[in-house]
């Protein structure tokens, strides 16, 4: 059990639910509009297995013993997909969150575990304020040309289709890092990715996102460990059709089925598929790689050149051989690695000093940027303070 240091000042807690962990964290809550408030006071993270329903649960037994503990404000939690109704923050209440039960299947990795999260909480023997943060809250601005989709007018209009893009916190914290260590540049092209279960990668210029990988779902572009990434539409109907796969059933292999795992035939962790040698194995790894690389030159063309790369999430913090693997044999964007480079510690230079291009290994603060929403959209005191009224 976690023992928590003992403090009587009002904290936020921040919760994170991942597709396969949560991570959360303790934040001064009466200094936030200083940077010194997104340094957690205690964090960690817990591996958890939403096929067994475990998420919220443990979550509930985590919010009781920091409350022993502190004065806890209100408790932020993570959603990945808010559709086209949730662009920003909200604080939960009956109305807004029986919508949010409505969007479960647009991400349903990640949604229904926050969902869960959340109504476990609500219903905990404790009433503390809940805020809902999006992860695409940081993609709603997306230039109308990288969002659209080649669909009939009609459709589009109807269903609000769009590509929302998601890992929005993690990337934003990304981009804050490339600014904190280049902070006289105003003008930059910089792709951002994140790795870990799941994958995506984001084109910025000048601190802006133009276009990422995750699309209407956080199933789109890159391979994930048991998401599919990009595939041909009528390659899915003719399995459709062959299979008798219904809508749920699609759903189900598409997102649980398929990836790096379903490929390689049951190899869950990257760095043992990076260390395999089995053919079908190795396979299952170049086509990740394969991809990363399709992308990062695309988003090289698209910006018009390229300052910056900076790598996090999971496969990139604990594994530097897989990050120099993926950006090895790109002399022509102007990427030369350093070799040898130590593991750590994090942020890590992978790139050689006369590198034209900055690659960047770092650990992302989602919960930083998490507390940055939610101190944007209530900014004033008496506003924020409402929360726990």
């Amino acid at each position: 059990m976690t023992r928590f240091p003992r403090s009587d000042n009002p904290v936020l807690l921040v919760l994170n639910p991942g597709s396969s962990s949560i991570k959360w964290s303790v934040h001064n809550a009466a200094v936030l509009e200083s940077q010194s408030a997104m340094e957690p006071i205690v964090a960690g993270q817990t591996r958890v297995d939403h096929s067994n329903a475990r998420t919220h649960f443990e979550a509930a037994e985590l919010l009781t013993r920091v409350l022993e503990n502190h004065d806890v404000r209100a408790v932020i939690v993570r959603v990945v997909h808010g559709g086209s109704e949730y662009l920003k923050p909200v604080s939960i209440n009956d109305d807004n969150f029986r919508q949010l039960k409505n969007l479960i299947a647009l991400a349903p990795l990640h949604n229904e575990a926050a969902i869960e999260l959340i109504d476990q909480l609500r219903h905990s023997r404790i009433s503390i304020p809940i805020v809902a943060v999006f992860d695409s809250e940081y993609f709603s601005d997306l230039p109308m040309v990288s969002q659209s989709y080649g669909l009939p007018a009609a459709l589009i209009k109807k269903y609000r289709l769009r590509r929302y893009g998601f890992h929005g916190f993690a990337h934003e914290s990304m981009v804050t890092h490339w600014e904190t260590i280049n902070p006289d540049t105003e003008h930059f092209t910089l792709v951002t990715a994140q790795l870990g279960s799941g994958c995506s990668m984001v084109a910025i210029l000048d601190g802006k996102p133009v276009d990422t990988t995750m699309g209407y779902t956080p199933n789109e572009g890159l391979l994930m460990r048991t998401r599919s990434g990009e595939i041909d539409p009528g390659l899915l109907t003719w399995l459709q059709r062959q299979e008798r796969w219904s809508p749920e059933e699609t759903d189900y292999i598409l997102n649980h089925d398929s990836g790096w795992r379903g490929l390689s035939g049951g190899i869950d962790n990257m760095a043992d598929l990076f260390a395999s040698e089995q053919p079908q194995h190795q396979l299952a790894f170049e086509l990740f790689r394969y991809r990363f690389q399709k992308t990062l030159g695309a988003y090289f063309a698209i910006l018009g050149g390229l300052d910056g790369i900076v790598l996090s999430g999971g496969i990139a913090e604990n594994n530097v051989d897989i990050c120099r693997r993926l950006l090895s044999g790109l002399s022509h964007l102007g990427i030369a690695l350093e070799d040898p480079v130590a593991s750590f510690p994090l942020p890590l230079f992978l790139s050689s000093p006369v590198s034209p291009v900055q690659c960047w290994v770092v650990a992302a603060d989602e919960a930083a940027a998490m507390l940055r929403s939610v101190h944007h959209h209530f900014s004033f005191e008496n506003e924020f303070q409402s929360l726990a009224d």
